[in-house]
């Protein structure tokens, strides 16, 4: 389309007074009448949110706490973007209110974007995409008397374009209301002879770096995650002096919830420390400085860590989970910033959800028997051509329609989950859930409530529960969303959104009995309701006409939902409901639709269809299916069925999930919905569907006499959740997605690099407060499992011990340094499996066991101050002692030095490896005399989680 270029002034306008405290309102916008495009002169007037927009405002940018008005200064620029361009508009004087001018494209009248979008500071690097701007805010900040530095506050605004006509005259104007993106602290200080300020959020928090800012639909502005986070930022005195006792001085952060309390550290002039700890937890909200006054006054004095005073400046960045790295058993790496190819700068537009089911629960475990299939397959081959074969459990479960009679025997697993047949109340499972699908990128889980109006909330409640301390223990947890029915249901649907959101229905089912039942009505764990594209309503796949909206209690449900009704079909589209709501995929064929022009796609692990049934949903037993092994470009060809107990065959590559991905990845949508995690039932019947669609299969000789939906064996199957009937390669399906995600959404930055650092293995720990990356991981996942699961099954674990909660690495010319920090005390050395360091030192996964070349205390340290260093020339867990390293652990903290010498690296050479924390778990088991790489799921505690690994790489210069 052609768009036109307009020269645009800008006019900023700053009132005379200031405010105490910013308060966090929501940006009103001002939308223009329609008008054709032409190219005239527009002026533009920047007010502060809410302020109304006729006029300029009394306050913009520089709004400052507690002082006289701060003027726009020459040369201030502004990043203007429009219609897909952008632009530095640069400020053409001082003062109040200053014009700003630059060229810029307007939009069309019928544009789907119309929005004009200014931010302060201009910098090179800014960048829109998709609505979303973003920017850096520095951590190292320079300090200003009774401000901040003119490029630290960031600010921002949008109205919508006007579009000028012929006869339109000059003077033509909008006004943009700019709204404060930071918020941040205001300190002064007592002491003459303070020359840096350091913030530092004890528990890691995000509070400076690259990050991507949003415009909800009612204006606000959000942040969501930070791209390349900082836990800390330093304030250093203006012009290399100190900072003035009883001056304000600013600190500007992101806004944030300081979940442990913050460290303020202070560098004297003569270079010695002062430090003051904050244990009270607070927030920061958006536009918010909290005052911190005389804050050195009762600091106390911290032993001198560094003869680099420099060092006391560097902010300790934390390396988030899209730092590590993994090789799976097939040798595929997932991308990082710095070793993979493909993995751009991330983006947080960009969102995955995954097909979750709740229901392994209630009336749905309580059967008499376990009947893996592929364990069928295997031991007894002979009954897949005889359904009433004894491996299949009680045949008299058979009726005329193909249902079972009530005795659940004939529910079945496709194969055996990792964590046991396993409950989805067990709180052991939903933490490990919780952790695996954060560290893979993933944004949201959507429910399987698609049978009849059972919501399983008595799985969905103990998920929100174990969920809720996941996030306070720093996971990342995934938003929750229901898929109702896939097709308009005026009672059983309606039923289910009534008891989500009132708690009542017209029928009885055991929902009633949750105390779950209504409690998006009552806002309960809002903060874990997943919205769409920063839409306020929380979202929900269902079909709004099941509801009868002359009714006022259905039309507050309505009302209160974003609706995405579920497309049933893997071969049609989008075909939007009688309200215009657009339909989402939850499963198609290759190549997948698009829904809603773009905003989400489906990629499926395999699909219940064939040729023979023209794409359409069918028995996933019938000849031909989309099985695993299955692509469109190369149909059956890739498939090997595993012949025998145990083998692990095609079905282990993923072709069917790559192929999808890969198409995904080229469409670019907005959301992907990936099918699915933990599904694991086979539902075996006589037949299915149980009316048409026979193609001809049943009743013909290829007909076993039994058919099975959704899920039959390992290669007709769809579940992501690693099992543990593949051996090592159990997980390969988790990495598959790990590595395709970081493609989709992109990486963060690979944190700063501290300078090399000597440390004293004393247990005195000084100095490892300033060495960065901080790899952080989460508390609070060592908790024992005693839980029913599916029939008479319970699972007890009680190896949960040492919870690693930070680890670091440094070095000099003679050491490499490591430090690891558990939650609570460290138990004492003589426990088997104590406190292992597993290093890949050479990255290469090809050798030692799994890539790790060495393990320190393989062999259980002999005394409190030296331990053994093992190496293993791969690939079997066979350790042999290589030298030996100096430690020393006090409480919680364990401290290591071991010469680079031993672990092959000479004295300068630049550090690139990777490394991983363990505690009593790679046990050998004594059935088969190996050491199963997926025991790290399962036993004690790692930090990175599964095979995970932290990455150090010496970037330094």
């Amino acid at each position: 389309m052609m768009r036109t270029r307009i020269s645009i002034a800008f006019i900023a306008a700053l009132g005379a007074s200031c405010l105490l405290t910013f308060s966090c309102q929501q940006q009103g916008l001002v939308e223009s009448d329609g008008f054709d495009a032409g190219e005239k002169e527009l002026t533009i007037f920047a007010t502060q949110e809410d302020t109304g927009a006729s006029t300029a405002g009394p306050a913009t940018r520089t709004t400052l706490v507690g002082g006289a008005a701060v003027h726009w200064l020459d040369g201030d620029a502004l990043a203007v973007f429009s219609a897909g361009k952008s632009a530095k508009f640069v400020a053409k004087g001082s003062g109040e209110s200053v014009p700003f001018s630059g060229t810029i494209s307007l939009p069309e009248a019928k544009a789907s974007d119309r929005y004009i979008r200014a931010l302060y500071p201009y910098s090179e690097g800014v960048q829109l995409k998709d609505g979303a701007i973003t920017t850096t805010l520095p951590f190292a900040q320079q300090g200003a008397e009774g401000s901040f530095a003119d490029d630290l506050l960031i600010v921002a605004g949008r109205a919508m374009a006007p579009n000028i006509t012929a006869e339109t005259a000059v003077g033509n104007s909008i006004t943009i209301p700019f709204a404060h993106v930071c918020s941040g602290i205001k300190f002064r200080l007592t002491r003459e002879d303070i020359k840096r300020v350091k913030l530092t959020a004890k528990a890691g928090e995000a509070i400076a770096g690259t990050f991507s800012f949003t415009w909800d639909e009612t204006g606000g502005i959000a942040i969501p995650s930070v791209s390349s986070p900082s836990s800390s930022v330093t304030v250093s005195a203006p012009s290399g002096e100190t900072f003035k006792p009883g001056v304000w001085y600013y600190i500007v952060t992101l806004p944030v919830e300081f979940s442990a309390g913050v460290t303020f550290t202070f560098t004297k002039s003569d270079d010695s420390i002062l430090q003051k700890v904050i244990n009270t937890p607070f927030s920061l909200s958006r536009g918010e400085f909290r005052s911190a006054t005389d804050i050195d006054s009762a600091s106390e004095p911290v032993t001198p860590v560094s003869d680099n005073p420099d060092d006391y400046a560097v902010s300790v960045e934390v390396a988030g989970p899209d730092t590590w790295v993994a090789t799976d058993e097939l040798g595929r790496s997932a991308p990082t910033a710095i070793t993979g190819e493909n993995a751009a700068s991330f983006r947080d537009n960009r969102k995955v959800l995954m097909f979750y089911s709740s229901w392994h629960t209630d009336h749905l475990v309580t059967y008499s028997q376990v009947i893996n299939v592929t364990g069928v397959r295997w031991f007894h081959p002979e009954a897949l051509n005889n359904p009433t074969h004894s491996s299949w459990g009680d045949s008299s479960n058979y009726t005329a329609d193909g249902r079972n009679n009530g005795k659940s025997s004939q529910l079945c697993f496709w194969g055996e989950p990792l964590f046991g047949y396993y409950r989805t109340t067990d709180p052991w499972v939903l933490r490990k859930h919780a952790e695996m699908l954060a560290d893979a990128g993933v944004d949201a889980v959507v429910f399987d409530c698609t049978n009849g109006e059972y919501l399983w909330l008595s799985s969905v409640k103990a998920l929100l529960e174990s969920w809720s301390k996941a996030k306070r223990d720093g996971v990342n947890v995934p938003k929750i969303a229901f898929m109702l029915q896939l097709s308009v249901q005026p009672e059983s649907e309606r039923n289910a959104l009534r008891m989500l959101y009132y708690g009542e229905t017209d029928s009885s089912t055991y929902d009633n009995n949750s105390p779950l039942k209504g409690f998006y009505g009552r806002g309960e764990y809002s903060d874990l309701w997943f919205h769409l594209d920063g839409d306020p309503k929380p979202f929900i796949m269902a079909y709004p006409a099941s509801l009868d909206l002359s009714e006022p209690t259905d039309r507050v449900i309505y009302d209160f939902f974003t609706w995405r009704p579920g497309q049933p079909d893997y071969v049609n589209g989008d075909q939007p409901d009688a309200y215009g709501n657009h339909q989402w995929g939850w499963l198609q064929n290759y190549p997948q639709n698009s829904f809603n022009n773009g905003e989400q796609m489906t990629v499926g692990v395999a699909m219940n269809a064939s040729d023979a049934s023209g794409g359409h949903c069918f028995a996933f037993n019938s000849p031909g299916t989309y099985s695993r092994s299955y692509t469109k470009a190369n149909g059956h060809s890739l498939l090997i069925e595993a012949s025998q107990p145990g083998e692990v065959a095609s079905f282990k590559y993923g072709y069917n999930f790559q192929e999808q991905w890969d198409y995904a990845l080229s469409s670019d949508p907005k959301n992907i919905f990936v099918t699915g995690w933990n599904e694991w039932v086979a539902y075996k019947m006589n037949q299915w569907p149980e009316k048409g669609a026979s193609q001809g299969w049943y009743g013909s000789p290829n007909d076993p006499g039994y058919a099975f939906a959704d899920q039959f064996d390992a290669e007709r199957s769809r579940d992501i959740e690693p099992t543990a009937n593949w051996g090592d390669h159990g997980d390969n399906y988790y990495y598959q997605l790990v590595e395709n995600v970081r493609r989709y959404k992109g990486v963060g930055a690979y944190p700063n690099v501290s300078s090399p650092k000597t440390i004293a293995i004393d247990g005195d720990f000084a100095g490892w407060e300033t060495v960065s990356p901080d790899f952080k991981h989460y508390g609070g996942n060592t908790m024992h499992r005693n839980h029913a699961g599916h029939s008479s099954l319970t699972y007890t674990n009680t190896t949960g011990r040492n919870d690693f909660v930070d680890a670091r690495v440094t070095r000099d010319d003679e050491y490499v340094y490591f430090y690891v920090e558990t939650r609570e005390d460290i138990t004492p050395r003589t426990d088997a499996n104590w406190m292992r360091l597993l290093i890949n030192i050479d990255r290469k996964w090809e050798t030692g066991w799994k890539g790790y070349d060495f393990c320190l205390n393989y062999v259980g340290p002999a005394s409190d101050s030296e331990g053994v260093v093992s190496r293993c020339n791969g690939p079997e867990w066979e350790w042999a002692e290589a030298g030996s390293f100096d430690y020393a652990v006090k409480g919680n903290k364990m401290e290591i030095r071991v010469q680079r010498t031993v672990l092959g690296i000479t004295p300068r050479e630049r550090l690139d490896f990777e490394f991983k924390w363990c505690d009593n778990n790679l046990v050998t088991s004594p059935d088969s005399q190996v050491t199963r790489i997926l025991n790290l799921y399962v036993d004690g505690d790692c930090a990175p989680g599964g095979r995970f690994n932290f990455h150090y790489k010496d970037l330094t210069d």
